[in-house]
């Protein structure tokens, strides 16, 4: 009985989220940018992938973030298996758009909107050879069809809560939706130990791609144009994926004097948050796409917007300490690893529930917790006039990330039993 509620709430609440996206796609952009992609997009994927013959890996992600944790994954089933094309779904609109003509993948498509007729289709189009699914999105159509077909299908990066549904008296529906994967690699052991008090032994403990990732990212620096003209000798702080909030805080600080200055990454990107920005720290902004279409960097602009998206994993490298968006918004704490790679000192919002490695990061004082504007003012302060505690922070801070690496291998050793 409960398994039938779950499964009748379920596609209720699935359909329900469908018709709101159709509802407010007039008035709201990104409804409109994911309803836009769901045209005709079954026809034009079978149309793709009918041009080749080869067998696929098919990987599924949420958004862009969860592509770049799977990234070390895909880069190694790429190179150990090159007999298999590398095609990738992305259900977020904002990670489509900035991976779309990634060069590591093979292709990229939107997830189709989900039904049970969608989920045959792109499992009979695709035909893969296995299937892993980063973190979440645990979609029940395209989960059965990759099962009735015995496609392998692996779970990598979990990471679960003993307040999720997975592991409430109600949630049998939910559970045998993690059934369903061949193997669930997870982030920690209190992922893990939650699975076996479900009966899901099919698991193991990996640990994070994202540090194989950022620790990448570290070795093969990809210059931004004209960001090292704008840093040049100054102290240089980041707000990564900022909201309005965060940004508020950065008002404490005189970004009038050259010896420092500030790169301001919003989390939304839309021309209203940009001139909201511009209007809040006056003149001395710039943006970068001005920058670019200029070809040098304006004299006398401390700060500097990134008004496009897919840049802030490079800006890291020019940064001296950073401010990692979201951290006062419910589930919102952006990537801190990122910058934790290049060795700083960060900074974040309080909300930190669903984030054990910002909480990692804090209890090894390499992050701190911001609770008002004025902890934001002593933390930039202590770091901006004592180089010492900075330059001891940035090494334990690269460190931490090196030693916490090897996910990637351990993920490679299980589906390669499947594929070799």
């Amino acid at each position: 009985m409960l398994y039938l509620l779950g499964h009748f709430l379920y596609w209720v609440g699935t359909k329900l989220y469908f018709i709101l996206v159709q509802l407010f796609a007039p008035f709201n952009h990104r409804a409109k940018d994911l309803l836009d992609g769901q045209k005709g997009l079954i026809k034009h994927i079978q149309k793709a992938e009918n041009e080749h013959q080869q067998k696929c890996v098919w990987f599924h992600v949420s958004s862009l973030g969860e592509f770049e944790q799977g990234r070390p994954v895909m880069e190694a089933l790429k190179a150990k298996y090159p007999q298999y094309r590398l095609v990738v779904t992305i259900f977020s609109p904002s990670g489509y758009h900035a991976r779309k003509n990634d060069s590591l993948c093979d292709a990229v498509y939107f997830l189709p909107f989900e039904s049970k007729k969608n989920a045959e289709l792109l499992v009979q189009t695709f035909k893969p050879v296995a299937a892993v699914w980063v973190k979440y999105d645990f979609w029940f159509a395209y989960l059965h069809a990759l099962n009735n077909h015995h496609i392998p299908t692996f779970l990598i990066a979990a990471q679960f809560r003993p307040t999720q549904i997975f592991f409430k008296p109600f949630g049998v529906f939910k559970r045998d939706l993690l059934k369903l994967f061949t193997h669930i690699f997870c982030q920690n052991q209190s992922s893990l130990s939650l699975l076996h008090s479900i009966n899901i032994h099919q698991s193991t403990v990996s640990g994070d791609n994202r540090f194989d990732r950022v620790f990448q990212t570290t070795l093969h620096k990809e210059p931004v144009p004209f960001v090292s003209d704008f840093c040049k000798d100054s102290f240089i702080l980041i707000a990564g994926s900022s909201y309005a909030i965060e940004e508020n805080m950065l008002l404490s600080i005189d970004w009038n004097q050259t010896n420092k200055k500030l790169i301001i990454a919003p989390h939304f990107v839309q021309e209203a948050r940009i001139v909201e920005i511009e209007k809040k720290f006056g003149d001395k902004c710039v943006r970068y796409s001005s920058i670019q279409q200029i070809g040098s960097v304006p004299v006398h602009k401390n700060i500097l917007i990134i008004d496009s998206i897919g840049w802030l994993s490079k800006l890291y490298q020019y940064a001296h300490a950073a401010f990692i968006g979201g951290g006062f918004v419910e589930n919102g704490l952006h990537n801190c690893l990122e910058a934790a790679a290049f060795g700083m000192p960060i900074c974040f919002g309080p909300k930190l529930k669903r984030f054990p490695e910002a909480q990692l990061l804090v209890q090894e004082k390499i992050a701190t917790c911001i609770y008002q504007e004025n902890d934001f003012t002593q933390w930039f302060n202590i770091l901006e006039n004592d180089k010492i505690t900075t330059q001891e922070t940035a090494l334990k801070s690269r460190n931490f990330v090196a030693s916490s690496m090897g996910a990637t291998e351990k993920v490679m050793l299980e589906i390669s039993r499947i594929l070799s």
